[in-house]
């Protein structure tokens, strides 16, 4: 319930639930007209149409355009109050891939099906019905994840309508995404990852197929740290001390922006620096792989044989997929960063709740990275048997203990 003025227009409506919208004009102050409609959409629509009849729109009415006139090249323009222009002065960076990606969902999908309509006239109800109908260009049903990708670029388009005064509200926002099917992630059993990460050195790099994918992935599997986080290591970012070697992770590849960000973690969440432990046998790959490539100072540890750009996330994880294939590993939802899950589930309870979570760049630990079955649960307590028998044979004996002043007399006699 509440009242809701069109941007700068000659009215306002009210809206109670249960009820159609209805208007009041500022020429008939204290009188409300019902629109016979329960969306903003066709209430505006009512409020101009009857300004139009009462002839007293003309003077103020500014035109209402069709999807095609207001959003044609939106996402490609330049210059002052576009989308690029607003997305550089907020500071986000984005590659011209993304906006070209984005005119491309625009402009397939979205125009051919509203192009035609105003915007005032394109409701919840409509784009409801549309997104779960949506075909891809070669006739296959889109996936939904690719749905969702298109809601996404209609609620763009519809915010800056809003902004604009077009609208009072972004009908596109009223639709809830589709609840993709996805299949969790999940951590490398250690059978498999004792196979892919051997001790021998040379074993490991046929493993991998060469030694600059047997460190990178060695570095994933020693640290847990994500894609962006180990693409933009330097080899100033490798320390050393009298016990072994460990890296510091201070920045990331920004896929989205296709550039090194100066800070871990580009969502606002979790820590934005951390450093993690390198085993001895992947300290012995790297100082190699540093050796052979004459690698130095601010050089990037990996990056592309011919671009010298850092290594993109879908390289990496197809060569991931590759190896996991060729070892008969590779099932539906295994990705690179089911490293990072393996790397939580085989420390979880080898040390301290807090370290582990610092270590993995979370401000606690999550429950859905721990993927320990019955055996890792067993060697856990295991472990720990000894302390549990000395304990309970101590239960019910006299804890030895003594008062001081007893203690001292004792000694004198």
């Amino acid at each position: 319930m509440g009242r809701h003025r069109s941007s700068d227009r000659p009215y306002k409506f009210r809206a109670c639930s249960g009820r159609p919208i209805s208007v009041e004009f500022d020429f008939m102050p204290g009188k409300r007209i019902s629109t016979g409609c329960y969306d903003m959409p066709g209430a505006t629509l009512f409020a101009e149409d009857y300004l139009r009849h009462e002839g007293i729109a003309l003077h103020f009415e500014k035109k209402i355009p069709t999807l095609n006139e207001f959003a044609k090249d939106f996402f490609m323009k330049e210059g002052p109050n576009t989308i690029r222009d607003v997305d550089r002065l907020y500071k986000r960076n984005r590659a011209p891939k993304y906006y070209e990606k984005k005119q491309s969902i625009l402009d397939n999908h979205i125009l051919p099906k509203f192009g035609n309509i105003m915007i005032t006239a394109i409701t919840a109800k409509s784009i409801e019905a549309w997104i779960p109908t949506i075909h891809c260009i070669n006739g296959n049903e889109a996936a939904d994840n690719t749905k969702n990708k298109i809601l996404d670029t209609f609620r763009i388009v519809l915010d800056a309508a809003k902004k604009d005064g077009y609208i009072t509200e972004n009908p596109a926002r009223d639709v809830q995404k589709i609840t993709a099917e996805s299949i969790e992630r999940e951590a490398v059993p250690p059978e498999q990852t004792a196979i892919l990460f051997p001790e021998d050195p040379e074993e490991r790099i046929k493993i991998w197929h060469g030694i600059m994918w047997a460190v990178y992935f060695s570095i994933a599997y020693d640290t847990g740290w994500r894609h962006g986080e180990i693409a933009a290591l330097r080899v100033s970012d490798v320390w050393v001390t009298q016990k072994g070697y460990y890296v510091t992770a201070n920045r990331t590849f920004n896929h989205e922006a296709n550039q090194i960000l100066e800070r871990v973690k580009t969502s606002g969440k979790g820590l934005e620096k951390r450093s993690g432990l390198l085993y001895d046998d992947t300290a012995e790959l790297l100082l190699k792989y540093i050796d052979e490539r004459k690698l130095s100072g601010d050089d990037l540890l990996f990056s592309g044989p011919n671009s010298g750009k850092p290594l993109v996330s879908e390289t990496t994880n197809k060569h991931f997929k590759m190896v996991m294939r060729e070892h008969g590993f590779f099932h539906e939802g295994i990705v690179q960063y089911c490293l990072r899950h393996s790397y939580e589930t085989d420390r979880r309870g080898d040390m301290p709740d807090s370290i582990l979570a610092v270590s993995m760049g979370h401000t606690k630990l999550r429950n859905d990275y721990d993927h320990r079955g019955e055996k890792e649960m067993i060697r856990l307590l295991d472990r720990n048997r000894d302390s549990f028998f000395e304990n309970r044979k101590r239960r019910g004996q006299e804890p030895g203990v003594i008062p001081l002043d007893e203690a001292l007399k004792e000694g004198k006699a």
